[in-house]
């Protein structure tokens, strides 16, 4: 006896009901909307010896392996690490090269910025064209009714 056609047809569309479900791979739940995913954020006082680092190497910001050890408190995974400090060259820094070819960076005003929010001290003269670029923070004024 073969299968009736309506049987076959209502297997079919259960069986591509379920492949439709199996298919929603990535970000998205099943019944909607997004994954809740934990931010694995690095810490402030992390940052901070981060940012203590770069105002110390800014010439050349990349750390090699036992600078790696030293500035790893919050024992930060080494891609997050990298990518951090990527991160901050192509964002904070720009790239010059010297009359020999070689290659430095000079932070710009972004980088200043962040450090002033950390609360570091400055330990060199910022130059002047990067000084007009910053933004100062703005002061809270609260009237009093």
């Amino acid at each position: 006896m073969s299968p009736s056609p309506s049987k076959t047809s209502e297997n079919t569309s259960d069986s591509d009901s379920n492949q439709g479900s199996d298919l929603l791979v990535g970000p998205f739940k099943a019944e909607g909307g997004w994954k809740n995913q934990p931010r694995n954020s690095i810490s402030r006082k992390q940052k901070k010896l981060f940012y203590m680092w770069l105002l110390e190497n800014t010439r050349f910001p990349f750390p090699t392996e036992n600078e790696r050890v030293y500035l790893d408190i919050d024992h930060v995974s080494e891609k997050q690490f990298k990518y951090w400090f990527a991160n901050i060259r192509c964002r904070q820094f720009t790239k010059h090269r010297d009359s020999e070819g070689n290659l430095y960076f000079a932070p710009n005003a972004k980088f200043y910025e962040s450090c002033f929010r950390m609360g570091l001290v400055i330990p060199h003269a910022i130059p002047a064209d990067v000084r007009r670029a910053i933004k100062q923070p703005r002061k809270c004024s609260m009237r009093r009714v």
